[in-house]
Protein backbone atom coordinates (compact mmCIF):
# COMPACT_ATOMS: atom_id res chain seq x y z
CA UNK A 1 0.00 0.00 0.00
CA UNK A 2 1.34 3.37 -1.07
CA UNK A 3 2.12 6.00 1.50
CA UNK A 4 -0.40 8.33 0.43
CA UNK A 5 -3.26 5.80 0.78
CA UNK A 6 -1.76 4.46 3.71
CA UNK A 7 -2.82 8.26 5.55
CA UNK A 8 -6.14 8.43 3.85
CA UNK A 9 -6.72 5.07 5.73
CA UNK A 10 -5.71 6.31 8.76
CA UNK A 11 -7.67 9.91 8.49
CA UNK A 12 -10.54 7.53 7.71
CA UNK A 13 -10.25 5.30 10.54
CA UNK A 14 -9.43 8.01 12.71
CA UNK A 15 -13.07 10.17 11.69
CA UNK A 16 -15.06 6.85 11.55
CA UNK A 17 -13.98 5.28 15.35
CA UNK A 18 -13.68 9.19 17.36
CA UNK A 19 -15.14 8.88 20.32
CA UNK A 20 -17.35 11.74 19.72
CA UNK A 21 -20.67 10.86 17.97
CA UNK A 22 -20.99 13.85 15.71
CA UNK A 23 -17.44 13.26 14.09
CA UNK A 24 -18.74 10.26 13.29
CA UNK A 25 -22.37 11.48 11.88
CA UNK A 26 -20.62 14.19 10.35
CA UNK A 27 -17.88 11.64 8.74
CA UNK A 28 -20.37 9.00 7.13
CA UNK A 29 -22.40 12.04 5.85
CA UNK A 30 -19.55 13.43 4.19
CA UNK A 31 -18.74 9.80 2.88
CA UNK A 32 -22.29 9.40 1.43
CA UNK A 33 -21.43 12.91 -0.33
CA UNK A 34 -18.12 11.88 -1.92
CA UNK A 35 -19.40 8.59 -3.15
CA UNK A 36 -22.61 10.38 -4.74
CA UNK A 37 -20.28 12.87 -5.89
CA UNK A 38 -18.60 10.05 -7.70
CA UNK A 39 -21.41 8.51 -8.77
CA UNK A 40 -22.70 11.23 -10.48
CA UNK A 41 -19.35 11.78 -12.55
CA UNK A 42 -19.75 8.33 -13.96
CA UNK A 43 -23.00 9.22 -14.69
CA UNK A 44 -21.97 12.35 -16.55
CA UNK A 45 -19.25 10.19 -18.46
CA UNK A 46 -22.19 7.71 -19.69
CA UNK A 47 -24.45 10.10 -20.89
CA UNK A 48 -21.85 12.08 -22.71
CA UNK A 49 -20.72 8.84 -24.64
CA UNK A 50 -23.98 8.41 -25.06
CA UNK A 51 -25.16 11.49 -26.77
CA UNK A 52 -21.84 10.97 -29.05
CA UNK A 53 -23.07 7.76 -29.89
CA UNK A 54 -26.47 8.78 -30.53
CA UNK A 55 -25.56 12.11 -32.40
CA UNK A 56 -22.21 10.79 -34.40
CA UNK A 57 -23.04 6.91 -35.45
CA UNK A 58 -27.32 6.68 -35.31
CA UNK A 59 -27.86 10.81 -36.08
CA UNK A 60 -30.44 10.85 -33.32
CA UNK A 61 -29.03 13.41 -30.75
CA UNK A 62 -31.23 13.43 -27.19
CA UNK A 63 -33.26 17.05 -25.62
CA UNK A 64 -32.05 15.64 -22.36
CA UNK A 65 -28.16 14.61 -22.48
CA UNK A 66 -27.15 18.36 -21.88
CA UNK A 67 -29.17 19.51 -19.19
CA UNK A 68 -29.08 15.71 -17.57
CA UNK A 69 -25.06 15.79 -17.50
CA UNK A 70 -25.40 19.86 -16.09
CA UNK A 71 -27.67 19.34 -13.85
CA UNK A 72 -25.18 16.00 -12.54
CA UNK A 73 -21.64 18.07 -12.99
CA UNK A 74 -23.42 20.76 -10.55
CA UNK A 75 -24.86 18.30 -7.87
CA UNK A 76 -21.37 16.50 -8.08
CA UNK A 77 -19.21 19.66 -7.09
CA UNK A 78 -21.32 20.58 -4.57
CA UNK A 79 -21.70 17.36 -2.56
CA UNK A 80 -18.09 16.80 -2.87
CA UNK A 81 -16.15 20.06 -1.82
CA UNK A 82 -17.43 18.99 1.61
CA UNK A 83 -15.74 15.48 0.97
CA UNK A 84 -12.45 17.53 -0.52
CA UNK A 85 -12.43 19.43 2.71
CA UNK A 86 -12.81 16.48 5.08
CA UNK A 87 -9.91 15.05 3.53
CA UNK A 88 -8.17 18.00 3.67
CA UNK A 89 -7.21 17.71 -0.41
CA UNK A 90 -7.57 21.01 -1.31
CA UNK A 91 -5.37 22.67 -3.32
CA UNK A 92 -2.29 24.22 -1.46
CA UNK A 93 0.24 26.35 -2.01
CA UNK A 94 2.43 25.53 0.83
CA UNK A 95 5.77 27.10 -0.20
CA UNK A 96 5.54 29.98 2.76
CA UNK A 97 3.85 28.41 5.35
CA UNK A 98 6.68 25.15 5.18
CA UNK A 99 8.53 27.56 6.38
CA UNK A 100 6.39 28.29 9.64
CA UNK A 101 6.51 26.63 13.00
CA UNK A 102 3.71 24.31 13.68
CA UNK A 103 1.63 27.00 15.65
CA UNK A 104 1.48 29.56 12.91
CA UNK A 105 0.68 26.85 10.65
CA UNK A 106 -2.05 25.73 12.59
CA UNK A 107 -3.20 29.67 12.51
CA UNK A 108 -2.61 29.87 8.62
CA UNK A 109 -4.99 26.68 8.81
CA UNK A 110 -7.71 28.11 10.72
CA UNK A 111 -7.33 31.53 9.07
CA UNK A 112 -8.33 29.58 5.41
CA UNK A 113 -10.85 27.33 7.51
CA UNK A 114 -12.70 31.09 8.56
CA UNK A 115 -12.52 32.32 4.84
CA UNK A 116 -14.53 28.90 4.06
CA UNK A 117 -16.85 29.63 6.47
CA UNK A 118 -17.62 33.12 5.48
CA UNK A 119 -17.73 32.64 1.94
CA UNK A 120 -19.35 29.05 1.96
CA UNK A 121 -22.20 30.81 4.31
CA UNK A 122 -22.88 33.64 1.79
CA UNK A 123 -22.97 31.55 -0.59
CA UNK A 124 -25.86 29.78 1.42
CA UNK A 125 -27.55 32.09 2.47
CA UNK A 126 -27.91 33.54 -0.87
CA UNK A 127 -28.84 30.45 -2.32
CA UNK A 128 -31.77 29.50 -0.47
CA UNK A 129 -32.57 33.07 -1.81
CA UNK A 130 -32.35 31.98 -5.38
CA UNK A 131 -34.00 29.00 -4.86
CA UNK A 132 -36.81 29.82 -3.36
CA UNK A 133 -37.10 32.42 -6.09
CA UNK A 134 -37.00 29.76 -8.87
CA UNK A 135 -39.66 28.24 -6.90
CA UNK A 136 -42.24 30.96 -6.68
CA UNK A 137 -41.99 31.64 -10.40
CA UNK A 138 -41.91 28.00 -11.68
CA UNK A 139 -38.72 29.10 -13.91
CA UNK A 140 -37.37 26.22 -16.12
CA UNK A 141 -34.44 25.76 -18.35
CA UNK A 142 -34.71 27.19 -21.61
CA UNK A 143 -33.76 23.84 -23.33
CA UNK A 144 -36.65 21.47 -24.70
CA UNK A 145 -36.36 19.54 -22.09
CA UNK A 146 -37.49 22.46 -19.96
CA UNK A 147 -35.61 21.32 -16.74
CA UNK A 148 -36.74 22.91 -12.97
CA UNK A 149 -34.25 25.19 -12.04
CA UNK A 150 -35.01 24.65 -8.39
CA UNK A 151 -33.44 21.32 -9.09
CA UNK A 152 -30.27 22.63 -10.41
CA UNK A 153 -30.21 25.77 -8.23
CA UNK A 154 -31.07 23.32 -4.94
CA UNK A 155 -27.84 22.13 -5.60
CA UNK A 156 -26.22 25.24 -4.16
CA UNK A 157 -27.52 25.93 -0.47
CA UNK A 158 -26.95 22.01 0.38
CA UNK A 159 -23.21 21.91 -1.18
CA UNK A 160 -21.96 25.03 0.20
CA UNK A 161 -24.49 24.58 3.52
CA UNK A 162 -22.44 21.34 3.92
CA UNK A 163 -18.75 22.59 3.32
CA UNK A 164 -19.55 25.23 5.89
CA UNK A 165 -20.38 22.59 8.39
CA UNK A 166 -17.54 20.64 7.44
CA UNK A 167 -15.20 23.76 8.01
CA UNK A 168 -16.63 24.58 11.25
CA UNK A 169 -16.08 20.71 12.26
CA UNK A 170 -12.22 21.15 10.91
CA UNK A 171 -12.25 24.17 12.99
CA UNK A 172 -13.37 22.55 16.09
CA UNK A 173 -11.02 19.64 16.00
CA UNK A 174 -8.42 21.89 15.35
CA UNK A 175 -8.93 23.53 18.57
CA UNK A 176 -9.52 20.20 20.26
CA UNK A 177 -6.13 19.07 19.65
CA UNK A 178 -7.77 16.68 16.91
CA UNK A 179 -5.77 18.24 14.13
CA UNK A 180 -4.79 15.75 11.28
CA UNK A 181 -1.76 16.86 9.34
CA UNK A 182 -3.03 17.41 5.29
CA UNK A 183 -2.79 14.72 2.79
CA UNK A 184 -0.02 14.96 0.44
CA UNK A 185 -0.51 14.78 -3.38
CA UNK A 186 1.67 14.29 -5.90
CA UNK A 187 0.72 14.93 -9.77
Amino acid sequence: MSNHAEKEKDLSTWRAEHPALWVRINYLLIKLCGQLSAALFVIIAAIITYEVVARYVFTAPTIWSEDISLLCQIWATCLGASWVLQHKALIRIDFLTNMLGEKAKKMSDFVALLCIVFFSGFITFYGFGLLKESIEMGAASASMLGLPLWATKSAIPIGFGLLTLQAIMEMFLMFASDYQEHEEVSL
